[in-house]
C-alpha cells in the first residue's frame, strides 16, 4: 500500500555525479530559451564569496559637441560616466519527497520525469521574476487614450498606433535597438490574436532570411520584433467582491459622506469582507472604510468631487474587472539580470537518496530531488528605455 499511498515519492540506492551534472546541464539548457522575459537582459554572474549583492552599470551617453577644435590645443579629456545600479540577490528552490518503494516497484526511472518537473517550475518563477521586474517600471502606455488601468476594456486593443506611439517613446529617450535593427516586445497571446489581424503585421513566414528567426519570435510590425510568452502580465481584478458577488450597484452617492447606497442587499459577511478593501467605484481606485449592511451603505476613505457612479467591481484590473494585458517594448540595456550558468554555477540539481539523511530516516524511505539557484534577481537600468502597453483583448 505504500507504493500508492506515496505516489509524490520515489527511490535510488544512489546517484552518480555525472547523472547530477547532466541534470544540472539539462536544466540550464531549458532554462536559456525558455525564459523569454530574460532573453535580452544585461547578465552578471555569480561568484562565490562575493556577498549578496551584484552591481550593473548604466552608461551615461556625451552630448554632441559644437565646439570646433582650435588650432595646436587638445581639448580636455572627457570622463567616462556612468549609474551604478546595486541589486540583493536571493535564493530559490524547490523540492520533491521521493520513497524507496515507487522506485523499487516501478518499471521505469522516475528521477528523470521529476527532474523535467521541476526543471520546468525553476524556468518558470525565474521567467516571473524578471517579468514582474519588466512591468514595474513607471513610463505606461494605456491604450485607447486612456489615462488609468481601471479605466481599459476589452475595446481598447494592442493596435499598430499604440506600438507606432511606443517606439516614439523610445526614439525620443534615444533608446538604441537591438544589433538586429528592431526593438523587441514580449506579448501575450490574445494580443498577438489582435495584433496579427491588421494588415501591416508581417509575419516571420514572409521574412526574406528564414534563418534568423529566434525562437519564439512571431513577426514584427514598425521596427518592433514580437515575442510571445503565456506568462506574459496580465493584470486581473479578483474574482469576487465576496462570495459570488462579482459587482455592485451604485444607486445613490453622498460626496459630503464619502459614501454611496447599493441596489443590492448586503450581509455581515459581506461587511466584513469589504471593509479595508481597494476596490473600483466608477471606474475609480478607492479604499473601502466601513459598510453599513443594514442600510446597503458603503462608506469611502476618500471620494472624488463630483462622486461617483455606476457600479463597484474588483480593483487590479480594467473597467468592471476585464483583464489588462501588459506588453513590455524596449530596447538595449533597459533591464538586467543573473546568468545561470557560463561558469557561474548558479544552478543546481540536489538528488538525496534514501538514506542520506542519517537519523531523521532511519529506514531509508525517504530521499529528496530538488532545484536551487542560488541567487537571482532582475532589475531595471533604464526606465525611459522600456515602455509598458497596458490594453485589452479579444475574448
Amino acid at each position: 500500500m505504500a507504493l500508492f499511498d506515496n505516489m509524490n515519492m520515489t527511490t535510488s540506492g544512489g546517484v552518480a555525479p555525472g547523472v547530477v551534472d547532466y541534470y544540472e546541464r539539462t536544466l540550464v539548457e531549458n532554462a536559456r530559451p525558455e525564459m523569454v522575459h530574460g532573453r535580452d537582459a544585461q547578465k552578471r554572474t555569480l561568484p562565490e564569496h562575493n556577498g549578496k549583492h551584484v552591481q550593473f552599470r548604466r552608461m551615461i551617453p556625451y552630448e554632441a559637441c559644437t565646439e570646433p577644435l582650435k588650432e595646436g590645443v587638445t581639448p580636455e579629456g572627457q570622463e567616462i560616466r556612468q549609474t551604478a545600479f546595486t541589486a540583493m540577490v536571493k535564493p530559490y528552490g524547490r523540492h520533491v519527497e521521493l520513497t524507496d518503494e515507487l522506485n523499487f516497484y516501478q518499471l521505469d526511472n522516475m528521477h528523470q520525469e521529476v527532474a523535467k518537473l521541476l526543471s520546468d517550475q525553476a524556468v518558470l518563477s525565474l521567467d516571473t521574476i524578471c517579468r514582474d521586474a519588466l512591468c514595474a517600471g513607471m513610463n505606461v502606455q494605456y491604450a485607447g487614450k486612456k489615462t488609468a488601468r481601471s479605466a481599459i476594456t476589452a475595446a481598447d486593443k494592442l493596435t499598430p498606433e499604440e506600438i507606432k506611439q511606443a517606439v516614439r517613446t523610445l526614439r525620443r529617450n534615444n533608446c538604441q535597438p537591438f544589433e538586429d535593427g528592431f526593438y523587441h516586445a514580449i506579448v501575450h497571446p490574445d494580443a498577438i490574436y489582435d495584433l496579427t489581424a491588421d494588415e501591416q503585421w508581417i509575419d516571420v513566414a514572409k521574412y526574406q532570411d528564414k534563418e534568423k528567426i529566434e525562437r519564439y519570435e512571431l513577426g514584427c510590425m514598425y521596427k518592433v520584433k514580437f515575442f510571445e510568452s503565456p506568462n506574459a502580465k496580465v493584470f486581473k481584478g479578483d474574482a469576487y467582491l465576496f462570495g459570488t458577488t462579482a459587482k455592485l450597484t451604485i444607486a445613490s452617492c453622498d460626496e459630503a459622506g464619502r459614501s454611496v447606497t447599493v441596489t443590492e442587499a448586503l450581509t455581515p459577511d459581506d461587511a466584513r469582507e469589504l471593509s479595508g478593501k481597494l476596490v473600483q467605484a466608477g471606474g475609480k481606485p478607492m479604499c473601502v472604510d466601513r459598510v453599513d449592511w443594514a442600510g446597503k451603505k458603503i462608506f469611502f476613505r476618500w471620494m472624488p468631487e463630483g462622486g461617483v457612479s455606476g457600479s463597484i467591481t474588483p480593483a487590479g484590473g480594467g473597467a468592471d474587472g476585464a483583464p489588462v494585458y501588459g506588453t513590455v517594448i524596449y530596447g538595449q540595456n533597459a533591464y538586467g539580470d543573473i546568468e545561470l550558468g557560463m561558469g557561474g554555477e548558479n544552478v543546481k540539481i540536489i538528488i538525496n537518496p534514501p538514506g542520506s539523511s542519517g537519523a531523521a530516516d532511519p529506514l531509508e524511505q525517504r530521499g529528496t530531488i530538488a532545484w536551487k539557484v542560488k541567487g537571482f534577481t532582475c532589475v531595471i537600468l533604464q526606465d525611459a528605455f522600456i515602455v509598458r502597453i497596458e490594453h485589452g483583448a479579444s475574448a
